[in-house]
């Protein structure tokens, strides 16, 4: 591993609170993204469910390794920022990486059909369109988003990278109401807002360059892209629902951007408030 690899518990901080007890311990992340493989970091007691809506498979799989390298960022039990948080997995992603919204909004259903029963806390969304609809805030896709939120469910997604230019968010993270998630050591990819008047676009920035994480068949791969982003603020959520379970998801949302410092280089409309601060964000 070269020196400019980031592994998420370490850059995070999120190892100094793991001997502390702090780990995430029975708070479900769905993760909506390629599938998952199998991996020793992620013991098959900690997923929950896997659902296949691109070919109906029954057992976990992932041909195109993003959605294992985002659950290992959440979930690894060596360089996770939640490692004993449980995962719902939901494959709507094919090989290529290629979705589309029909797919992408079945799995929200079964999200809200199952939210009780798995007890559904976080939903990870790595994923973002390219389209013109999906440039709008309101569309179809970003209907059912807010539904998820509108349910209880803390929704983080990636801001997309097709910054740095203003206003290049699309959906799912220009969604008002979910968390969207920038890179802030992605000057030159990370997508920018804002969108909406009065509405900051991304909330937050995380690391999202070399990122080190699980891959298909064992061991780790590096991804860059804010899709990595995503699953670094997933697990803080997951951390912090373990400490304070009492929070709906918009005081969730609050107490990640009072955690957050600015980062100095990033214009507002590209980074929110900033990066979370764990050690403030878990204060007792």
């Amino acid at each position: 591993m070269s020196a400019s690899t980031k592994l998420p518990a370490i850059v995070s901080g999120a190892n100094l609170l793991h001997g502390k007890g702090i780990t995430g311990k029975n708070i479900t992340v769905a993760v909506m993204d390629s599938g998952l493989s199998p991996h020793p970091d992620i013991s098959s007691d900690r997923i929950l469910a896997f659902r296949d809506f691109v070919a109906n498979k029954n057992d976990p799989y992932d041909d195109y390794s993003h959605g294992t390298h985002v659950s290992g960022i959440i979930a690894s039990s060596k360089i996770g920022i939640a490692p004993e948080c449980r995962i719902v997995n939901l494959k709507v992603l094919d090989q290529k990486g290629n979705g589309c919204s029909d797919i992408f909004i079945e799995g929200i259903k079964w999200i809200l059909e199952n939210q009780e029963y798995f007890e559904i806390q976080i939903v990870n969304i790595s994923i973002g369109g390219t389209n013109a609809e999906l440039k709008r805030e309101k569309n179809l896709l970003n209907l059912w988003v807010s539904r998820l939120w509108e349910s209880g469910i803390t929704v983080c997604c990636s801001a997309g990278n097709m910054g740095p230019a203003p206003n290049s968010i699309t959906a799912p993270g220009n969604c008002k109401k979910v968390i969207t998630v920038g890179s802030y050591d992605g000057r030159r990819f990370s997508s920018a807002g804002p969108l909406l008047p009065y509405i900051t676009k991304p909330e937050l920035v995380a690391p999202g360059t070399n990122i080190v994480s699980t891959k298909p068949g064992g061991g780790y791969s590096i991804k860059s892209g804010t899709s990595m982003s995503v699953p670094f603020i997933s697990g803080a959520c997951a951390l912090l629902l373990q400490q304070k379970p009492y929070l709906t998801n918009d005081q969730l949302k609050i107490r990640l951007m009072e955690s957050a410092y600015p980062v100095p280089y990033l214009p507002y409309n590209r980074q929110g408030a900033g990066v979370v601060n764990l050690s403030r964000l878990l204060t007792p």
